[in-house]
């Protein structure tokens, strides 16, 4: 999507009835929406463990578990994920959310599309209704029901790893870490640390997918402030204050590229799990 067709997106959401527009990110920014989003992808994670592929019979399961219940059917044509946080001893609003996911088979396409995409959330009684078929915040979920489509086709996504899509404000954050650590007080273990970083986050960026909604909050706030906050502290200080806080400073990278690199194990173990699915569904249909 070019910039004017973003700019266009965004003038006709203007337009829309409250209803109809992406829920603002102000409303799922707090712990309680961050925890319930995280539990759905994670119990996605494993319904696709768990399914039968090949099967044309519906398919359905519910789970709950501290004040959160999640809802997946599974039909033919179409399948419905539906979520409601009861927020037993929160703070925040209750909220509940439904997805209708039409099939790749319907769509006749490699990726099925979502057809209905609603979040309903208890403002202390007044029932704020909004669109998630386009919010950010979704999109952990989405990818995930996108594999679930597949694995039940017994297929493999194409398309997403080879080309991943990267958001262009995050690219510009990674050349601006380049750029500060091109200042010459970032040198020697605390110039190499740095660097070391900034390939992680060349690697991890594209494939986020797997990790949960909290785990990429982490990258992404690493990336666009912590850690260049942290460089750019450290040049703007006397070269006497540099001297003293340089080892805490290598400590601090330190611990950042331990999380990244935590990360990229989880990732890897996210490929290894979609390949031994695939050859399980190969041993159930073809070993006689």
């Amino acid at each position: 999507m070019g910039l004017f067709d973003s700019l266009e997106s965004q003038w006709l959401e203007k337009l829309l009835p409250p209803q109809y527009k992406t829920v603002e990110p102000a409303l799922l920014q707090d712990a309680s929406s961050t925890s319930f989003l995280t539990y759905a992808e994670r119990l996605l994670d494993e319904f696709i463990d768990k399914l039968d592929p090949g099967s044309d019979k519906p398919q359905k399961w519910k789970r709950s578990e501290q004040g959160y219940t999640i809802y997946l059917k599974i039909r033919r044509n179409l399948i419905l994920l539906s979520g409601y946080d009861s927020q037993k001893n929160r703070s925040s609003m209750p909220k509940k959310f439904f997805i209708q996911w039409e099939r790749q088979m319907v769509a006749k396409k490699d990726r099925g599309r979502c057809k209905q995409g609603t979040i309903l959330i208890n403002d202390r009684g007044r029932i704020i209704k909004r669109n998630i078929k386009r919010s950010p915040f979704f999109t952990g979920i989405y990818q995930r029901i996108r594999l679930l489509d597949h694995s039940l086709l017994g297929t493999s996504p194409t398309g997403t790893s080879s080309s991943p899509a990267i958001d262009p404000l995050l690219l510009n954050q990674l050349d601006n870490l380049k750029r500060i650590t091109s200042h010459s007080p970032i040198k020697g273990v605390i110039h190499s640390r740095s660097t070391r970083l900034i390939n992680l986050f060349q690697k991890i960026l594209p494939e986020l997918e797997p990790l949960d909604l909290e785990e990429r909050h982490v990258v992404k706030r690493m990336l666009t402030t912590e850690l260049p906050d942290l460089l750019t502290g450290y040049i703007s200080l006397s070269p006497e204050n540099q001297e003293l806080r340089h080892q805490d400073l290598f400590q601090a990278l330190c611990k950042m590229e331990l999380t990244l690199h935590e990360f990229l194990d989880k990732i890897e173990g996210n490929r290894l799990s979609k390949v031994d699915h695939l050859l399980k569904v190969s041993k159930l249909r073809y070993d006689k």
